[in-house]
């Protein structure tokens, strides 16, 4: 395990703070195919929370202590930006931030204790032990990724965007092909009607 978590993390800083994205994050992490890369305390933030900013600091000082006190532990100090990888805080029900989670012996964690270094250090070295875990929910499927690609191609149009967030939720909770292909008959539909609007009001009125 210890050689498949250097092998890894051979492109990051040691102790530094690991920035995971959508693109990364089942690849670095592997929260949902055995976690051989190592353990992952992972804080998902957005930049512009109070309580984020906070913990910054301490998120820092905990990843260079983690490095020089755990060399051999295999623990990882991460974090997510949710307001670009919203992917991410959907997968992983993020309703407020900071959010942490660590993901640990094939389970996820939500840590809920005081954001003090030597109390978050207790907890990822033995202490979460004492929680229970949950099951780290699978990423997201065909389905769902065609459909965070549309969105992404659609950022323009905050009415449209608001819509398939909706349907988004949807094909993510119930994660079946009836939601899906309900979904998607409603997204093209309004694609439909939205191109159909835009060329009428393109066409101007012939004169006599």
């Amino acid at each position: 395990m210890q050689c498949l978590y250097l092998i890894a993390l051979s492109s990051v800083a040691l102790g530094e703070v690991v920035i995971l994205t959508t693109e990364n994050f089942e690849h670095q992490t592997q929260a949902s195919t055995g976690q051989t890369t190592g353990k992952w305390f992972v804080k998902f933030y957005a930049p512009w929370c109070g309580h984020c900013k906070r913990l910054e600091p301490v998120w820092d000082e905990l990843a260079l202590k983690i490095e020089q006190e755990y060399p051999e532990d295999g623990i990882v100090i991460a974090k997510v930006d949710v307001t670009t990888n919203r992917d991410l805080g959907t997968r992983f029900g993020i309703k407020g931030f900071p959010t942490l989670l660590y993901f640990a012996d094939r389970k996820m964690y939500s840590y809920k204790g005081s954001r003090e270094m030597e109390t978050l250090k207790t907890y990822v070295t033995g202490g979460y032990l004492k929680e229970i875990p949950s099951k780290v929910p699978a990423p997201p499927g065909w389905a769902e990724q065609k459909l965070n690609e549309l969105m992404k191609s659609l950022e323009n149009q905050p009415t449209l965007v608001a819509f398939l967030s909706d349907f988004d939720e949807i094909v993510m909770r119930r994660k079946n092909a009836g939601a899906f292909i309900f979904a998607l008959g409603m997204i093209f539909g309004v694609l439909i009607g939205l191109i159909m609007g835009t060329s009428g009001k393109s066409q101007k009125p012939k004169k006599d």
